[in-house]
């Protein structure tokens, strides 16, 4: 499970471009990230635009993985963020030239760099989290997935969502009682 595979290669030489496993690998996992991609940017025909390139990125690119769904679903959702980023920075509105942001006077500078803080080491914290268990921590807390919808996606059964949500959850919890002092 831990060993790398390069998509659309075989295993002894990679040199030699292996049509079979790549499309293999987009039979398998497009119809999940299709689906993931269209929750992210709310639109089909540019989630399998956002897929394609993603696709395109693996092949031409020869990227090695550890883990396929991992690799790919944080793939499709760095591309539907920067699919975000581009629309906002193509779209000017012509009324708003004019105005500058007025700054929220009431918000207390310190507070807002201590709550980056700790958000920075929670984050840092998730990602010592075995892999899979991680990938559903974040489907779930971050994407706001359901249980039933991580189970589909994933391809495994609710319980095992459970089971690894119950358990990044008292992780955290004894990674924030261990490093106490720094959450204050």
């Amino acid at each position: 499970m831990g060993e790398k595979t390069n998509a659309g290669f075989t295993k002894d030489l990679v040199n030699d471009l292996d049509e079979k496993a790549f499309e293999d690998l987009y039979r398998r996992m497009y119809p999940t990230l299709k689906k993931y991609a269209v929750y992210l940017v709310k639109d089909t025909e540019e989630a399998q635009l956002l897929l394609n390139d993603v696709f395109i990125a693996v092949w031409k690119n020869n990227i090695q993985m550890v883990d396929e769904k991992a690799y790919l679903f944080r793939a499709v959702k760095n591309a539907a963020l920067n699919y975000y980023k581009t629309a906002k920075t193509s779209f000017v509105d012509i009324d708003d030239e004019g105005l500058t942001e007025i700054p929220d006077l009431s918000a207390d500078p310190s507070q807002s760099y201590l709550k980056r803080d700790r958000n920075r080491m929670l984050y840092a914290m998730i990602d010592q989290m075995p892999e899979r268990r991680r990938l559903v921590f974040y489907l779930y807390r971050i994407d706001g997935f359901s249980y039933k919808e991580i189970a589909a996606l994933l391809d495994i059964s609710v319980r095992t969502v459970e089971d690894h949500l119950v358990k990044g959850f008292q992780f955290l919890q004894e990674m924030v009682i261990k490093h106490e002092g720094e959450f204050r």
